[in-house]
């Protein structure tokens, strides 16, 4: 008997194997009698991993070559060794072939789940050798622990991650290539996972952070812009041109430094920085060129309320205390009171002239798009009392829909009832006890029955882009109306209430 014999012998036996659909098969250390062990080890390998890569045994999951003297286990380990380094072209995963004499051997599982950017990664095989299996057992699980304490994971849920940009995605990949973490986007879409060594997974979710704020940031300046641009549109005019209007972004910021009375602002024209003099002009380059500035009110025709107090030029939002007994104040509180029965502390008026503007345009444009008048309602909606400076200032941010709860849109929603709106969960209650609550003019319009996760209204019909301005949870009879449109609400009286 030679090496080469005996490595036909084991090919032929897993060869059986797989005929007969086995799932196992053992082997005795073949003629060691007459052949050096080293040799008898490297051929029963040597066959072994010919016929595992092959795919010719696609039921067999498990070898064992039993040894009875103790002298021979160093060769055959030796010989494993050599093996595991041997450059084999599989065509499909062997992770469940093992080669076991009291021996295990186990590589990472694929992912089941939806990767965000995945990896290829080169798994690492353990092959761990004992004279019992017990031992091999003990020593197979402080690996499994040595792993598992400098592994961690983190978390990161934010509606942000749907908007990350391709630029972002890039460096989340190069990130896994360089650090070898991993990173599982939910299929939600809102949810990231990071796994890997701690440092690493600290370093890429703090990585992150600072994007999704980035993202964040942007909408918010995107948003501020938009609803800027409903009122007021700034213009430049080249010598002997017509007059052009600003980008979004340079309009927004022409209009905020014209609010807070700046005396300059910088701002790029056809990629040249000019200081603009405000608030008429002209806007100067470096070179001594000049161009006129012009700013058009959108919505100079359109009137505050008569009732409304009298504010200093530098305010953009004020509020005002409503007197007890007075008809505006008996007005509020009956529809308060009709629902709820509450105790009403105060009510304050909320002026700003810039939402109201911006609702107003709104109206206009929903009472002609619908040919009815019949698109605005008084609607309630509780807050928390850490954000009622910035509903005042800036009106309500469908971006904070779902805090609460969103099953039928992740919009802003407002109730027809007081009652509704009163509960802690919505009207949170300060450290005093008190709780807020606004009464709100809300362009409800044209409405249907909303769905979790909608980001709009649906369209009106399959033959038209034309969208309902609304959704409530029955078209019947609402109880509540979700908007998708900042503009489409606005907070006229908050209430505070015990």
């Amino acid at each position: 008997i030679d090496p080469q014999n005996i490595q036909e012998c084991v090919k032929d036996a897993l060869k059986m194997c797989a005929r007969k659909d086995f799932t196992s098969i053992s082997f005795p250390a073949l003629g060691t009698g007459n052949v050096q062990v080293s040799q008898v080890a490297d051929a029963m390998f040597d066959a072994l991993v010919e016929v595992v890569a092959k795919k010719s045994v696609s039921t067999l999951r498990l070898v064992r070559i039993v040894i009875f003297q103790t002298a021979m286990l160093t060769e055959f380990y030796n010989s494993m060794l050599k093996k595991e380094n041997t450059d084999v072209q599989e065509e499909e995963d062997t992770d469940a072939q093992e080669a076991n004499f009291f021996t295990e051997s186990n590589k990472p599982q694929k992912p089941e789940r939806f990767v965000f950017m995945d990896k290829e990664v080169d798994p690492a095989c353990f092959h761990i050798c004992g004279d019992s299996q017990a031992k091999v057992d003990e020593a197979k699980q402080w690996v499994k622990d040595l792993i598992l304490k400098e592994q961690d994971s983190s978390i990161i849920t934010d509606d942000a991650i749907i908007n990350l940009t391709t630029s972002d995605r890039q460096r989340i990949s190069n990130m896994i290539n360089t650090m070898g973490v991993r990173v599982e986007q939910e299929s939600s879409q809102d949810k990231l996972t990071i796994e890997g060594i701690t440092k690493d997974v600290l370093k890429v979710t703090n990585e992150i952070q600072k994007m999704l704020q980035r993202i964040r940031s942007e909408e918010e300046l995107s948003r501020s812009a938009e609803l800027a641009s409903t009122v007021v549109e700034w213009q430049y005019q080249q010598q002997g041109g017509q007059y052009q209007s600003f980008d979004l972004i340079h309009n927004f910021r022409l209009e905020q430094a014209n609010e807070t009375k700046k005396q300059h602002v910088e701002v790029t024209i056809q990629g040249r920085m000019y200081k603009v003099t405000l608030p008429n002009g002209p806007a100067t380059d470096n070179h001594g060129n000049s161009l006129d500035i012009r700013r058009i009110d959108k919505a100079a025709h359109d009137s505050l309320p008569q009732y409304w107090d009298t504010m200093p030029d530098n305010y953009l939002c004020q509020s005002f205390p409503i007197q007890p007994g007075t008809s505006e104040h008996d007005e509020v509180l009956g529809l308060f009171q009709a629902t709820c029965q509450n105790s009403v502390l105060k009510i304050e008026r909320i002026q700003n002239p810039s939402l109201w503007r911006n609702l107003q345009i709104k109206k206009q444009e929903m009472d002609s798009k619908n040919c009815h008048q019949n698109n605005e309602k008084r609607l309630f909606h509780g807050t928390c009392p850490l954000i009622i400076d910035t509903i005042n200032a800036n009106g309500f941010n469908r971006s904070y829909a779902g805090k609460n709860a969103a099953v039928y849109g992740n919009g802003t929603y407002f109730a027809v009832e007081a009652s509704y709106s009163a509960d802690d969960t919505y009207s949170v209650p300060d450290s005093q006890g008190q709780k807020h609550m606004y009464l709100c003019h809300v362009l409800t319009g044209d409405f249907t029955e909303g769905q979790r996760d909608m980001i709009a209204p649906p369209a009106k019909s399959k033959s038209t882009t034309q969208l309902y301005d609304s959704v409530t949870d029955d078209p019947t009879a609402p109880s509540m109306f979700i908007v998708f449109n900042d503009i489409q609400a606005y907070p006229a009286y908050l209430i505070t209430f015990i």
